[in-house]
């Protein structure tokens, strides 16, 4: 081994826990993040121009979430959650965003309006939900719905949710037209076979003072013209005006967002990242301790050559 070799082959040797992902601790900018998902009815309505014209705003929330993880510092954590009627539900707890990205992407990817457990949805409720599993495990919050509600009301009703301001760094993104739609009905390949109508959400139970009425209404018939001017849940839009609330309410900045992109940009702020102590590849550790023998190799190797080459010349200048 005097020519180097074992250099060479130590730096083989450390190289070896490469294969096996070896990660440490170390101090980083990291910024973990609870993103929620709103994947109430309304948000299968078709106003969306991204990636394609007439993509639902599920779609657009969920490739918002993604872009916006994969945009995270590595060492930062995240989970996703859903909500719908006045719950959120947390799916996994904190990932390291990085390490994990691979099986939480496909998590996010997954998500489906079938998993709705519930038909009404209070934005507001689910809001003040969310802030709470959000600083139960110290994370900020993201938080994505187009405002609408069912039932729905004029204002949103904000003590609880301005009780907990300040508690947690959040982000409202806002999904979804200006223009009202009608919210789709769809089947199991996800295409759209009708419409809801005024009578569909008395029937819902939104407006039991009409209910009688549309009961009474034999199958296909509509209700006379006017009678149910009040009831507005079948027809959605971005409820601009009551996210505006929500937003003055929780302190949280509301960001309206159009493509994947704009989600990142809000994302990209100061406020939301701190330093912690954070899981980290380690790799490099190993590569660098190799590149070290493999210079020492090179170097042992010539200064042997030289050596050699020294001892020859001496030799044949005696001779």
């Amino acid at each position: 081994m005097q020519n180097g070799s074992i250099w060479y082959l130590l730096a083989g040797l450390t190289l070896l826990p490469i294969w096996f992902e070896p990660q440490t601790q170390l101090k980083s900018v990291v910024q973990d993040t609870l993103f929620v998902i709103d994947i109430s009815e309304s948000m299968n309505v078709r106003d969306v121009d991204f990636p394609k014209p007439q993509t639902d705003r599920l779609t657009l929330a969920k490739l918002a979430v993604r872009e916006g993880m994969a945009s995270l510092p590595c060492g930062s954590k995240v989970s996703v959650a859903l909500f719908a009627g006045d719950e959120s539900t947390v799916l996994f707890e904190p990932l390291e965003v990085c390490r994990h990205f691979p099986a939480i992407d496909q998590v996010v990817s997954g998500l489906d309006r079938r998993m709705r457990w519930i038909g009404d949805s209070w934005v507001t409720n689910a809001l003040t939900a969310s802030i709470t599993e959000a600083k139960k495990r110290n994370l900020n919050l993201v938080y994505i719905s187009d405002g609408d509600e069912m039932p729905a009301r004029s204002a949103p009703i904000v003590t609880d949710l301005a009780k907990l301001r300040g508690k947690i760094h959040g982000l409202i993104l806002g999904v979804g037209g200006d223009a009202l739609q009608p919210i789709p009905r769809l089947n199991q390949k996800d295409e759209i076979v009708g419409y809801w109508t005024r009578e569909d959400a008395v029937l819902e139970g939104n407006h039991p003072n009409l209910l009688a009425q549309v009961r009474a209404l034999a199958p296909g018939e509509r209700a006379p013209e006017g009678t149910l001017d009040e009831v507005t849940e079948h027809i959605s839009s971005f409820n601009k005006v009551f996210m505006q609330a929500l937003s003055l309410a929780s302190g949280f900045k509301l960001v309206r967002i159009n493509t994947p992109k704009d989600a990142v940009n809000a994302l990209n702020n100061a406020e939301f990242q701190k330093e912690a102590m954070a899981e980290r590849d380690a790799r490099w550790i190993f590569a660098l301790i190799a590149m070290g023998f493999v210079v020492v190799g090179w170097f042992w190797q010539n200064i042997q050559h030289f050596l050699v080459k020294r001892r020859w010349l001496k030799t044949k200048q005696k001779v």
